[in-house]
């Protein structure tokens, strides 16, 4: 009887592993390389969930296209289960962006490699500081201002993408298009990670557009008219009392 209950207990044990089981693409890669690359079974320290994150820039030789996708050990939340998705814009020909998703019973899908093209247009009154590099004065060194388009706020991170043997740090500012809720769970006061990618720093922000008030010409004219016709007057009442005088 005995071993008929140790038999049907290992059993048991068997069926949870084989349903508890959890399969993810596993690869990290600077060159696309994790294309073809097939869902392999998760370690068991690592086997709630599946994070699959992407950045492709267009800012030089800095993370052309960056791919990480990964087990985790953590549960996905409200803000992680949807395509995680912004870019920042630099100038109106480089920008970053990055997406990335988790993904509770099975491979990710949903994230897209391409930037997409630039919404709106740049009539907003908000401008930003800009700039890229792989540290704090490198950025600095190369920073201007450029202007955002509709819907878009201030950004400033500092992210450290990372594989087995290697990583890429990156200081960013610029643009972007990203959401306040996106932006909310990326801003927390300690580092957030997501994948493999760790965010330093995160901040956003809006800027407005201060310029010095213009004064119309028109005003100028307005002034010296009045003042020539209070002369005037001045003149005509003292001429008229130095002839009540005589």
């Amino acid at each position: 009887m005995k071993g008929i209950l140790a038999a049907a207990v290992t059993v048991a044990v068997a069926v949870a592993t084989i349903i508890e089981s959890l399969s993810c693409v596993q690869c990290q890669s600077w060159d696309n390389s994790c294309v073809n690359v097939s869902a392999s079974e998760c370690p068991t320290n690592a086997n709630n969930s599946c994070i699959s994150s992407t950045a492709n820039s267009s800012l030089g030789a800095t993370l052309s296209l960056y791919q990480g996708m990964s087990c985790s050990a953590e549960n996905c939340s409200e803000e992680t289960s949807t395509v995680t998705a912004f870019a920042v814009y630099v100038s109106d020909n480089q920008s970053f962006y990055f997406a990335s998703q988790c993904c509770q019973e099975g491979e990710c899908n949903g994230t897209a490699e391409d930037l997409g093209p630039r919404q709106g247009n740049a009539t907003s009154n908000i401008e930003c500081a800009a700039c890229y590099g792989p540290s704090e004065t490198s950025c600095a060194g190369n920073a201007h201002i450029h202007r955002c388009y509709e819907g878009e706020q201030c950004v400033s991170l500092v992210a450290t993408f990372t594989n087995e043997t290697a990583f890429e740090f990156l200081v960013l500012k610029g643009c972007s298009n990203i959401s306040d809720s996106t932006c909310q769970f990326l801003s927390v006061e300690n580092k957030t990670t997501v994948g493999r990618v760790i965010f330093q720093k995160f901040e956003c922000f809006n800027l407005s557009t201060t310029l010095p008030p213009t004064v119309p010409t028109t005003l100028s004219t307005t002034t010296d008219t009045g003042s020539k016709a209070s002369l005037a007057s001045l003149a005509l009442a003292s001429l008229l009392l130095l002839g009540l005088l005589l």
